[in-house]
């Protein structure tokens, strides 16, 4: 069974340190076949170009085993615009936004210059939920009813604090996707009840042990054909199967 990882994060920050070797040894340990990069904190928030740059060039040296998320601060304007549209051009495949750092909410109108130039590429959208006031759950919810062409991810399903909200927030919004990082078992076994194929497994590498996260995964589903989608065929219908 093929395993795809939505989220896994490199680079040399405060609070997260992994390198692109040490992530393919651990991705190697485990099976995972690909993983969607990030980069660490301080290049989601301040540096962009130099995260941006850092992912492109790990994606480049590892083709076959590294997709890359792109990032963009709202806060930069038309010098955001401008960004991450040459992120997108150059190889970058997705967008990583985390507005609890970043300074806005999910759902402000701030943001909507980057999704549309997210829809423009065919970009799937990442958001870190999770974190008031920021990062909640129905916040996506209203952000993706604005662009249903977007294909988003939900980050750790609102982890954990605001969990009860996320599969309500699927609510007649069929491009949103939850992904499982930072979760607790319990949640994943409700996701994978309720919302089989909307449900993507991600590790958030370092911030969790990739091992840990497989696991909880594992014990939250004994069915096959559901594991398998949340495993990699629903990441694949994210990525439009670029994946």
């Amino acid at each position: 069974m093929r395993i795809w990882d939505a989220l896994a994060f490199i680079g040399n920050g405060i609070y997260k340190k992994q390198s692109e070797e040490v992530l393919l040894d651990r991705m190697d340990e485990f099976g995972v076949e690909k993983s969607v990069i990030a980069p660490v904190e301080e290049y989601v928030t301040v540096y962009n170009d130099e995260g941006n740059r850092c992912i492109l060039n790990a994606c480049e040296r590892h083709p076959d085993r590294f997709l890359g998320y792109a990032v963009a601060n709202p806060w930069y304007g038309k010098r955001a615009i401008d960004s991450l549209r040459a992120a997108l051009k150059s190889g970058l495949s997705a967008v990583y936004f985390e507005s609890s750092l970043q300074g806005f909410t999910i759902s402000d109108e701030i943001v909507d210059p980057l999704i549309e130039v997210c829809a423009e590429f065919d970009a799937p959208v990442y958001f870190h939920t999770g974190t008031p006031a920021f990062a909640l759950p129905f916040q996506l919810h209203y952000l993706a009813l604005r662009f249903p062409a977007v294909r988003f991810m939900m980050g750790h399903c609102g982890a954990n604090d605001f969990v009860a909200d996320s599969l309500p927030s699927l609510y007649k919004r069929d491009n949103i996707w939850l992904e499982s990082s930072l979760t607790l078992t319990v949640t994943m076994y409700s996701c994978f009840c309720d919302a089989p194929d909307r449900y993507v497994f991600g590790s958030s590498t370092p911030r969790s042990d990739l091992g840990h996260e497989l696991e909880k995964i594992r014990a939250a589903c004994d069915d096959k054909e559901k594991l398998e989608k949340a495993l990699s065929l629903n990441l694949e219908q994210v990525f439009g199967g670029a994946i």
